[in-house]
């Protein structure tokens, strides 16, 4: 959406007219050194108005989960987008089971028979802390599992709740805060419709976008919509006093539950509307904190830890500790990940060769 954005706000910054100038300021402050105060001074300008908007999602662009949700790291989506690359390419490609060496997110499971088909998903183990078990069980959750099966709590949406998703979520939002004003449609469906469209997910829009990416990611429609519909919810019985309204308490039910992607979809909804009311600031830091030191604690993978983490340093009121968590379980994670090196490749030494 912008261009040249470095040098955008530098020259909003330069500019004596320029009634922004100290947004434009902290919005490069962010931009440098990632503290999330500078951004919740963009936000909390005292002269707001459309641009200071505008300087906000100029202040996250390419960031994850102020511009784009984390790509799913899943074995069982890297499986799915394998399929479905190879099916749009034109090769006829069937497969009956999966075999997981470990329990991986129920939405990665389904994105995945969504793109393959309805195939039977093999987990050799579900190790503590059990994937299955919420971190706080309330009334409101989208899984449930029969025995290793994970299955919706849900019926499947309408058609008309499909059809104002795949308008809404076409494309990813240039900043939370437009996200959340974009996604009001979803608010006027019923609460279970809205969970419905997390765990019985739709294809994708038939877009020039999705069809590219139906090519290499087509899991990624699944990661996407399901911070979109939760952006919904926060619309959901809008007249209702926030702290005993029915969509705080399907957000937070849905952020402490089994260890999923609609957890940090839930959480992330819930630090869009932190920015937009300092009074719910204290409570999303709290729960975003909570669910990444369960997932730091955990003696095994977490996938979602990665994007926990990066949603940790953006949720107004991250404390330096905050900050040290998310940044050392970011660091971790990347060396985890990093190649195994390959051996040196050591010359012979020839027998007539003279020692040092």
């Amino acid at each position: 959406m912008f261009e040249n954005v470095d040098e955008q706000l530098r020259d909003f910054v330069a500019d004596p007219e320029f009634p922004h100038r100290e947004a434009a300021r902290q919005a490069i402050a962010f931009r440098g050194a990632g503290d999330v105060a500078a951004l919740l001074a963009v936000y909390d300008d005292p002269h707001p108005c459309g641009m200071t908007e505008i300087i906000f999602a100029m202040a996250g662009t390419a960031r994850p989960w102020l511009n784009w949700v984390p790509m799913p790291s899943e074995a069982i989506v890297n499986v799915a987008n394998e399929v479905g690359r190879r099916r749009a390419e034109g090769e006829e490609l069937t497969i009956e089971g999966l075999a997981l060496s470990a329990a991986e997110p129920p939405s990665a499971v389904a994105a995945c028979q969504r793109i393959a088909g309805p195939i039977d998903v093999e987990i050799a183990e579900f190790p503590e802390p059990d994937i299955r078990t919420p971190l706080r069980r309330g009334r409101y959750a989208a899984w449930r599992y029969d025995g290793e099966r994970p299955l919706p709590t849900v019926p499947e949406p309408s058609a008309a709740a499909v059809t104002v998703l795949r308008e809404v979520a076409g494309e990813p939002w240039p900043s939370p805060i437009s996200g959340y004003l974009k996604a009001e449609p979803l608010g006027g469906f019923p609460v279970a419709e809205l969970i419905g469209l997390l765990t019985h997910a739709p294809a994708a829009p038939a877009t020039p976008r999705w069809e590219y990416l139906a090519k290499s990611t087509p899991a990624y429609w699944y990661r996407l919509l399901q911070p979109w519909v939760c952006l919904g919810i926060l619309h959901h019985a809008g007249d209702e006093p926030w702290a005993t309204s029915t969509r705080r308490e399907v957000l937070v039910d849905l952020a402490l539950g089994a260890e999923d992607w609609i957890a940090d979809a839930a959480l992330f909804a819930l630090v869009t509307a932190a920015y937009r009311e300092p009074a719910q600031r204290t409570e999303a830091r709290e729960l975003v904190r909570l669910r990444l030191d369960a997932a730091t604690a955990a003696p095994r993978v977490v996938t979602i830890e990665e994007s926990l983490a990066r949603l940790m340093l953006i949720t107004p009121g991250c404390t330096g500790e905050d900050r040290s968590r998310a940044l050392a379980a970011l660091a971790r994670i990347e060396r985890e990940n990093e190649p195994e090196p390959e051996p040196k490749k050591t010359r012979k030494r020839r027998f007539w060769q003279r020692g040092d």
